[in-house]
């Protein structure tokens, strides 16, 4: 049984889909779905604590598109990518850990390079939130996997997923599919993995080895 957070965005929705697919239960954690669970808020995730959970995936984002401000919804963005994450943690780490199971923390390519403002139109920038957010994820990940030896923590930072938007410097010279990243998520939340844990594992065509 997985929980996932922002599990009813593009991302979210192919996490829960892969679990499925593996034979697992998903639950999808996100404010806009029914309950409206803020994970930003401990007591709504306290609802959680009894919930049934060998995997939790944080995949909870704020703010991702471009803006004219590269403050553009700081605190907020911060709430729901850090704050949520620990959160979550807080409230189901002790049935993980006594279930010796998993946590899967969503990073990004952003998690390991700086972004290429040219890539957004009109003098748009991506938002330092959102670069803040996906490194911390990655230190994150280390801490709980150094502190909860029991708890496997690892962290998937995928590169940008092809929906018609302009293609950075990718050595493999495309973004991804939605569907290539099915794989490293079976592989991070599966007993295939038994022994990586603290692991960052990038699949973005090559885009963070440049």
């Amino acid at each position: 049984t997985a929980i996932v957070t922002g599990g009813e965005g593009m991302i979210g929705r192919m996490i829960c889909e892969t679990i499925q697919e593996l034979g697992g239960k998903a639950q999808s954690v996100d404010i806009r779905g029914s309950g409206g669970l803020d994970i930003t808020v401990f007591s709504d995730c306290l609802r959680l604590a009894d919930v049934p959970c060998d995997i939790l995936i944080n995949n909870a984002v704020g703010n991702q598109k471009a803006a004219e401000s590269i403050f553009n919804n700081w605190e907020e963005d911060l709430q729901i990518g850090l704050t949520g994450a620990a959160n979550m943690i807080d409230v189901l780490g002790p049935q993980l850990r006594k279930r010796k199971g998993v946590i899967l923390n969503m990073g990004s390519d952003l998690s390991l390079i700086g972004p290429d403002q040219s890539l957004y139109p009109n003098g748009l920038k991506k938002p330092l939130s959102y670069s803040v957010v996906k490194h911390g994820i990655v230190g994150l990940t280390r801490y709980f996997a150094n502190t909860w030896p029991e708890v496997r923590c690892n962290c998937l930072c995928p590169g940008g997923i092809d929906t018609g938007q302009k293609v950075p410097a990718v050595p493999m010279g495309r973004l991804a599919r939605l569907d290539e990243l099915k794989g490293p998520v079976a592989f991070l939340i599966s007993d295939a993995s038994s022994y990586v844990t603290g692991a960052v594992l990038s699949v973005d065509g090559g885009r963070t080895a440049i």
